[in-house]
């Protein structure tokens, strides 16, 4: 598609323009990163969702190409879907801003940057105690979990936070550099049951995604990671969040706004998310797992992520 892609989407998109306000509908200005893949799922999944609860959505434009400002300038909110449109958004007078469809360092990254904005996001980082709790759920005699961290410590705290709380000793080490990698990750392995593969910029390459999956396998200690494509590559197991739970998770806070009161509340995590479980993995690490809805239902039981 293009401009929101398809000629069909844009035309509906101009019809909506029309369509009249609901007593408690916003005006919102989105700007896109790219319009195909995620980002475009999301946008799909949101214009739908938005126009549909009485809200309106303006193409304003994408990251690569020209902005609308009169969209930006006279809109209640601007949605930001994805790294390169927040950015974009950010070198400009504009609106309150929601950044989706990005990780949390990159947010708290460009956030210190324009300090003086008024922005958040619904950020794609799972909390660490969800990763956590379908660690248990897989695992529940599990008590020691790995992990690696990047020099940056993205995600040590919540993750070293998250393990005391649920029962877990938390055995880390911090990788500077990738010839560093495989003597961290083998000195972690061995003291540990399982290992949490978190986003960190270093570790989550390609190269270094690999030689984890790869490392722990000759282990035998199962990964739990947080995308579908991680599980693919042969992670055990991950909790994610799709494009249109994120679209369904902005569109029900929009909802939930008093009328006319745009506050725009401190970046979060997401509400809603899936599992994906490699049960070929599963065998070949002689773990017998549950099935999914059953996974699902021990994840969900008390979760107040």
């Amino acid at each position: 598609m293009s401009r929101l892609c398809a000629p069909l989407y844009r035309l509906l998109l101009g019809a909506w323009l029309f369509l009249p306000l609901a007593a408690s509908g916003y005006e919102v200005a989105l700007v896109m990163s790219q319009r195909s893949g995620s980002a475009q799922a999301f946008a799909d999944a949101f214009v739908g969702a938005a126009v549909a609860s009485g809200h309106r959505v303006i193409d304003a434009g994408g990251a690569g190409g020209v902005l609308d400002e009169a969209a930006l300038a006279g809109a209640d909110l601007v949605v930001a879907n994805g790294e390169a449109a927040l950015a974009a958004v950010l070198s400009r007078p504009s609106r309150p801003t929601l950044g989706v469809m990005l990780g949390r360092a990159r947010f708290d990254a460009l956030s210190a940057r324009h300090p003086q904005a008024e922005l958040s996001a619904f950020t794609l980082d799972q909390p660490a105690a969800r990763q956590l709790r379908l660690l248990r759920a897989v695992l529940p005699k599990s008590e020691h979990v790995g992990a690696l961290f990047g020099d940056a410590q993205a995600g040590a705290k919540p993750l070293q936070e998250a393990a005391a709380a649920s029962g877990f000793d938390l055995e880390a080490a911090t990788v500077a550099s990738e010839a560093e990698l495989i003597a961290r990750l083998e000195a972690v392995l061995r003291r540990s049951d399982a290992f949490v593969a978190i986003p960190d910029a270093l570790l989550s390459q390609p190269a270094s995604a690999r030689a984890i999956l790869l490392t722990s396998y000759r282990f035998q200690k199962p990964v739990f990671a947080f995308s579908r494509a991680y599980v693919d590559a042969g992670a055990l197991a991950a909790v994610f969040t799709t494009p249109q739970q994120v679209a369904t998770d902005v569109v029900n806070w929009l909802n939930g706004l008093p009328p006319g009161r745009l506050t725009l509340p401190p970046p979060r995590a997401p509400e809603s998310f899936e599992i994906a479980v490699n049960r070929q993995v599963a065998r070949a690490l002689g773990i017998l797992l549950p099935s999914d809805e059953e996974l699902l239902r021990l994840m969900k039981k008390g979760d107040k992520s």
